[in-house]
């Protein structure tokens, strides 16, 4: 047993040397601290002594520049930028999994793991030396990845190395000389500098890549033999029964597997909780309740929440993939791009939305599709 979890931590840790540039991490919520201290703490119970002579985890502050370019990604416009952090975002994974703490980060990362995967999909589809971008197709069986690599930083940071777009491998350290104070008391090193940019893909193949990720029969390809979670069985009912209630398609209700893969307590780094991921602010403008209990936390409240607000939603934009495109980045966002031009559906202004966005509304699509046999475009 102890021979697993020494081999199931040391999978999880050694591949974690920070490239990325110290990000900003107030915002959230994510208490990195702890999963520093618990990644250490397996170290030190479970590793060999060889190892643990030679390697650390990661501090609270080189894991935030680790996680942070994953969110920065998620809400930013660009196909390639979340393309290149697809291999962070698989090695983050396992790193979440690995302490009870952060189970629930690990979900919500989990349901997100589509989106920097098509990215990097379409990149591969769609090169950026293609002389002319292909048409759209279902894509062909994925992409083969590296197995993760764990999180790691040697004991004595090395010289900085030149950046790289992949996080290099763990140097060992050289050897302490006494009395040098430990390592865990030294400040981390200066982050090296972030790598150069790449000049943007020609505008017709950014074009071609944005039609590929938005393509519903191409996330329906997608998630075609992916099983119903496991968790969803016991909550249909009752989540149906919500958005009936509140004079809402009860097909809408898979909005919680883009969100949460039906888990009650996922949480994002950046504060949203619950089957339907809502933010305290909006939470209490539904009527949750934050303390001295969270609501959130509560299946079938969170989900008549989220009913009530897609109702609001629909009320506002008159359409269903409009109300979802609202629901991931804000109805403010929306309303923005419908006035700046001038259009009326998500077709006309969906280049106007983060990635994130521009995917989530036909992932949701192919899903009801999937799992009801019906529409969106029907409802």
């Amino acid at each position: 047993m102890k021979g697993r979890v020494v081999s199931g931590m040391v999978a999880g840790v050694l591949g974690m040397l920070l490239p990325a540039p110290a990000a900003v991490w107030d915002e959230w919520e994510l208490d990195l601290s702890q999963v520093s201290e618990a990644g250490q703490e397996i170290i030190d119970r479970f590793a060999p002594e060889s190892f643990r002579e030679k390697y650390r985890f990661a501090t609270a502050e080189e894991l935030g520049a680790y996680f942070s370019p994953l969110q920065q990604a998620l809400a930013g416009d660009s196909v390639e930028d979340l393309a290149a952090m697809a291999g962070q975002a698989r090695q983050a994974l396992p790193l979440l999994r690995e302490s009870p703490q952060t189970q629930a980060y690990a979900d919500w990362l989990e349901a997100r793991l589509d989106y920097f995967e098509m990215a990097d999909e379409a990149t591969h589809a769609i090169p950026d030396d293609a002389p002319s971008p292909p048409d759209i197709a279902p894509p062909t069986p994925g992409i083969p990845t590296p197995p993760p690599q764990p999180p790691v930083v040697p004991a004595t940071p090395p010289p900085a190395p030149t950046p790289t777009v992949a996080p290099p491998r763990p140097v060992p350290a050289p050897a302490p000389t006494p009395p040098a104070a430990p390592v865990a008391t030294r400040p981390p090193p200066p982050p090296p500098p972030a790598p150069p940019r790449r000049p943007p893909p020609p505008p017709a193949t950014v074009k071609a890549r944005n039609s590929y990720v938005e393509n519903q029969q191409v996330w329906v390809s997608k998630l075609a033999n992916r099983p119903v979670p496991a968790r969803a069985g016991a909550l249909l009912p009752d989540l149906k029964s919500a958005f009936r209630a509140a004079g809402v398609p009860e097909q809408l209700v898979w909005q919680a597997e883009a969100e949460s893969s039906f888990n009650p307590a996922a949480r994002s780094p950046a504060g949203a909780v619950g089957l339907f991921q809502f933010m305290p602010a909006t939470a209490q403008q539904m009527g949750l309740r934050l303390a001295p209990e969270d609501e959130r936390l509560d299946a079938i409240k969170n989900a008549r929440a989220a009913a009530t607000y897609l109702k609001q939603l629909h009320g506002r934009f008159g359409d269903w993939q409009l109300a979802l495109a609202a629901y991931n980045c804000g109805e403010g966002r929306v309303a923005q791009a419908l006035r700046n031009t001038g259009g009326k559906t998500f077709d006309d202004i969906h280049h106007n939305l983060p990635a994130e966005t521009r995917m989530y509304v036909p992932k949701i699509a192919a899903l009801i599709h999937l799992r009801e046999n019906v529409s969106l475009d029907t409802l």
